[in-house]
């Protein structure tokens, strides 16, 4: 399993690394909306810059935008944050943000780590 997940006050940092396929970030992605503490989270922090490969399809992220949808309507509080350098990395997050038009999560992807925290933790 490529990621880890660090649960914080008012958030959630997950950490990805090495090869990362569309399973996975659905999969991690229902370990916190199935969490207790998901009720009151108002950010995500998605930590891409150690990826090595990532192996995600546009339908794979169509998917957890979809996902991120039907989450948003038990919590629509939440800010996502990706880092990531990767252009394919970057591209796919743009798709995530197109077909999440309409959602109430904000989303944005930054080249850095804290750039993406300072963001999501703004309003925590």
């Amino acid at each position: 399993m490529p990621y880890s997940i660090e649960w914080e006050r008012a958030g959630v940092t997950w950490v990805y690394w090495g090869v990362v396929t569309g399973d996975e970030l659905l999969r991690s992605n229902q370990e916190i909306y199935g969490s207790a503490r998901f009720d009151d989270m108002t950010f995500q922090v998605v930590d891409l810059t150690r990826v090595e490969r990532f192996d995600v399809t546009p339908d794979d992220m169509t998917v957890v935008a979809a996902s991120d949808r039907a989450a948003a309507l038990t919590n629509p509080n939440v800010r996502v944050a990706v880092a990531a350098s990767d252009e394919t990395v970057r591209r796919l997050s743009g798709l995530y943000a197109e077909v999440s038009k309409g959602s109430p999560w904000e989303q944005m992807v930054f080249d850095t780590v804290g750039e993406a925290q300072a963001w999501a933790r703004r309003q925590a």
